[in-house]
This record gives C-alpha cells, sequence and structure tokens, in this order.
C-alpha cells in the first residue's frame, strides 16, 4: 500500500471515529495483505457504512459511484488514484461476526478493524481458521447454506483454486457435486462472468478435470456423450499453445500479442465439444443452449473461430500441395474475421497441421494485410466515370477481383487496375450475374 492510499485510509478512519462509526477492511483485501500480494482495491464495511463512505467522499473531493442499493447491502464506491478504489458496504447483520458468517469461503471470512490494520496489528477476526486454509493453500467452504443462497460461489471456488493456485477441500467438492445444479437458477450473465474470470487464468486444465469429475462441466455445456478424451486434449494443446505462443509460431509472436486479448473465448469454444465435421450453422443455435449468456461480439468471436477452424481443417484434409498465393487469398478471404483465433483452435486440435498454418499466416500478415492496407487502386467512381456503370452488384465482383490482383501484385496502378476491370465486364467469371 502506498503512503497516498495510506493517507487517505487515515483520513476515513478519522472521519468514521468522528461520527462513532467502526470500520473493517475485510474480504479479498485481508487475504490478499496477508498473503503478501499487492492490492489496489480496499474492502470495507460497517454499520452504515455505504452512506457513511458517500460523506466521507464528498467531504474529501473524491468521486463515488454506488454499486449496489439493495437494502441492507448498499455498496458504494469511493475513486482513489492509480486504479485504486474503496469499496464499503453496509455490514450484513448486527455485528462483524454474523457478516463474517455469511461469507463464502474461510480465506474471505477475516475481518480487521481500520485502525489496527493502518497500525499493523495483528488483531484478525478469524473465526473459521481462514489463516491456517491460507497458510495450506486451501478453499474451503462455510458451514451452512453457503452455495444455496448464490450457487455462483460454486464457480468462484474454482476461480479462486486458479488465480492462487489452491486446492479445493474434499468437504467443499462434495457440496459442489451436491448443489451443482443450482448453477441454472441465477442470471446467465453472472455465471459467464464467473466462468470467464475462471477461464483467463493461466493453466486451468487439472481443475477443468475436478469441474468435470464434480458434474459442473457437464451442467454448464451438456454433451452427449464421455468428453473426457475428446475435450481434454485439444484443451491441454490449447492452453500450451497460448502459454508459449512464439514457441509454435516464432515469426508471429507480436501477432499474437496484440490480436488475443480474447484468448480466453478459444477456451470456451473448445468447450462446446462440437465436432469440426459438424454443419457450421450450428454454432449459433448452440449458444441459446448454454446455461450462460455471452455478449453478442464474444459470441460472434467464438463462431468465427470454430468456422474458421473447421474451414481450415477441411482445406488441410484435401490439399496435398504447397497452396499458391491464389489459393492463399481465397483461403483468408473464407475465414478473414479472427484468423489468427481460428488456426490456434485448429492447431489445438491437429498440431502436425503447423506448417500449413504457419504458411497461411506468412502469407496474412507479410501479403495481405499490407496490401489491404493500400488505398485501393480503383473505387466505384471510376467504374462509373471510366465505364458509365450505375450502382449495382456488379461493382462489387469488379472491385473484389481488382482488390484480389492488387494483394496477390498482379496489378500495381490505376490504369492495370482499369484495364482488369475492362476485361472483367467483357468476359465475366463463369456463373456471374451482373445485374446492371
Amino acid at each position: 500500500m502506498d503512503s497516498s492510499t495510506r493517507s487517505i485510509l487515515s483520513e476515513l478512519l478519522s472521519y468514521s471515529v468522528s461520527k462513532e462509526q467502526k470500520l473493517y477492511i475485510v474480504g479479498g483485501t485481508l487475504r490478499d495483505i496477508l498473503s503478501l500480494k499487492p492490492c489496489t482495491d480496499f474492502d470495507l464495511t460497517g454499520k452504515n457504512a455505504a452512506e457513511l463512505a458517500s460523506s466521507f467522499a464528498h467531504a474529501s473531493s473524491h468521486t463515488c459511484v454506488l454499486l449496489d442499493n439493495t437494502p441492507g447491502r448498499k455498496t458504494v464506491r469511493v475513486i482513489l488514484h492509480k486504479n485504486q478504489h474503496l469499496d464499503v458496504t453496509d455490514l450484513q447483520g448486527e455485528n462483524i461476526e454474523t457478516d463474517l458468517s455469511q461469507r463464502d469461503f474461510t480465506i474471505n471470512a477475516m475481518g480487521q478493524e481500520l485502525s489496527d490494520f493502518l497500525s499493523k496489528g495483528k488483531n484478525i477476526l478469524d473465526p473459521y481458521a481462514g489463516q491456517k486454509d491460507l497458510k495450506n493453500c486451501k478453499i474451503r467452504v462455510l458451514e451452512g447454506p453457503i452455495f444455496q443462497s448464490d450457487p455462483v460461489r460454486i464457480l468462484r471456488a474454482f476461480r479462486f483454486a486458479a488465480t492462487l493456485g489452491f486446492a479445493i477441500e474434499t468437504t467443499t467438492l462434495e457440496k459442489i457435486a451436491l448443489y451443482k445444479s443450482h448453477l441454472t437458477k441465477p442470471a446467465q450473465e453472472r455465471v459467464w462472468h464467473e466462468l470467464s474470470l475462471f477461464l483467463k487464468t493461466p493453466n486451468t486444465l487439472p481443475l477443468l478435470k475436478v469441474m468435470h469429475d464434480c458434474g459442473v462441466l457437464t451442467c454448464l455445456f451438456p454433451h452427449d456423450n464421455d468428453i473426457q478424451g475428446e475435450l481434454f486434449d485439444p484443451y491441454q494443446n490449447l492452453e500450451t499453445i497460448l502459454a508459449d505462443p512464439e514457441k509454435f509460431f516464432p515469426d508471429f509472436s507480436q501477432a499474437f500479442n496484440d490480436s488475443l486479448a480474447n484468448h480466453y473465448l478459444l477456451k470456451f469454444a473448445v468447450l462446446l465439444n462440437r465436432s469440426e465435421q459438424n454443419d457450421s450453422a450450428d454454432i449459433t443455435t448452440l449458444a441459446q443452449k448454454w446455461k450462460l449468456r455471452a455478449s453478442n461480439a464474444e459470441i460472434n468471436t467464438i463462431q468465427h473461430a470454430i468456422k474458421g477452424a473447421r474451414y481450415l481443417s477441411g482445406i488441410h484434409s484435401k490439399e496435398g500441395h504447397t497452396a499458391t498465393p491464389p489459393e492463399l487469398y481465397e483461403w483468408v478471404q473464407n475465414i478473414q474475421e479472427e484468423l489468427l483465433a481460428a488456426v490456434i483452435l485448429f492447431v489445438s486440435r491437429t498440431q502436425n497441421a503447423i506448417p500449413f498454418c504457419q504458411h497461411i499466416l506468412k502469407f496474412y500478415y507479410q501479403h495481405y494485410l499490407p496490401a489491404m492496407n493500400e488505398k485501393p487502386l480503383i473505387n466505384g467512381n471510376d467504374l462509373i466515370q471510366q465505364f458509365s456503370l450505375t450502382p449495382s452488384p456488379l461493382f462489387g465482383k469488379i472491385l473484389d477481383q481488382t482488390q484480389k490482383a492488387q494483394v496477390l501484385g498482379t496489378i500495381t496502378s490505376q490504369k492495370e487496375a482499369l484495364e482488369l476491370a475492362e476485361a472483367f465486364i467483357k468476359h465475366p467469371l463463369p456463373n456471374q450475374n451482373h445485374d446492371k
């Protein structure tokens, strides 16, 4: 904690003392501090703490945002600096002990008075031996209807295990298996969000197998048959590639850094566990069956990646020679969106296709993209002026052909582009329909 944040917390403490209200540092903040991890957000609670924090923010000219206005659990966020903030929630119950008893896991069910926290005291409220579980790297659920009251906590167990490198203890796993069907009850957006946080963590395969053994995976992604071999091998391959893409595609490491911000969506694509031979139309309808809800942009990314991987699988199984530039152009045009994601998804299932995919990526990044970023040699106005054409579908067909020739380097000037357009008008490709 830097000096500026400590100063603001000290001001908050003085303000709370003046109002005769006690504040506690709780939850993930205390867990991370005890684990000697950096902390950017500070969780606090106390009676009417949200109102107190709002008044403090106003008095100290800090921005305050209402996060939850539910009676009895009101939460506000006080924005500090350097992406740091305070999340202040009203005490759940009559006292701090009752509040801690309603939390999820022992490592999150600890509290410390703000005054003691700032003075680096050791008086930590730890009624459920959270410090012991922190030391032993265990995720242990509290007693009571923890998973029944909020089933998303089932996924939080796996997320904490992944991000902290902890193991979920046996009794907690038994309760997860018992209450997994409750995951159909919360808002689908919450389930998606929590599962996304889990999949954004590297090396999740071991926990994914535990999730499968508990029945959670099948609950979220219904499958018709045993998925272990069909799912886990490509999933492991995918995580291996994502962990060190330069090892597999040494010439395109920068492309990975620039284009794979949503790499977790590729893990979702593998979890769909659909055969590459299945009709690509299934992808759209499949999203409606999920027990979770992604954004349209996320669904589109997954769809494009799966369709692209299937397309690559099809041409890889047929091609027995080195692809020509026109063939490479056609392949790239057919995939276009999410090409890199499609390549990774395909290679995770067909690792002997790495040289094949390297050939495509070399063409895409070294020839296709640079040419596409250049100004087109001709446009629609040129076609109108030169050939007295009226706007029609023919425009697109002509411009597509000249764009292809420009990318492949067979034309390099406007004059050559117009000559190609004229030849196309006089001698269109077979089955070309000119709606002039």
